[in-house]
């Protein structure tokens, strides 16, 4: 059975944990809504621009239409070899 103590020690460190999480929370809120400026020498796309029109040959042999893949999610992975 606990003691007084003991469920008093447990609703403070609750209570502690809760607090902590809504400080640490508000804080990243407010840093979330500032926008940093882009690096120099570059500048923020205005407006989207569409994809540019490519092929590419597919590894099942065919080639692959970019006009294809318009209104789907395409993930693109850039990776390279050294």
């Amino acid at each position: 059975m606990l003691r007084t103590r003991d469920v008093q020690r447990r609703i403070w460190g609750l209570v502690s944990i809760v607090s902590l999480c809504t400080v640490l929370g508000g804080v990243g809120m407010a840093h979330a809504e500032t926008v940093p400026p882009p690096p120099s020498g570059l500048e923020a796309i205005k407006q989207p621009v569409a994809m540019p029109s490519f092929n590419l040959p597919s590894t099942a042999g065919g080639t692959l239409d970019s006009a294809t893949l318009q209104g789907k999610v395409v993930i693109v992975r850039f990776w390279a070899t050294w």
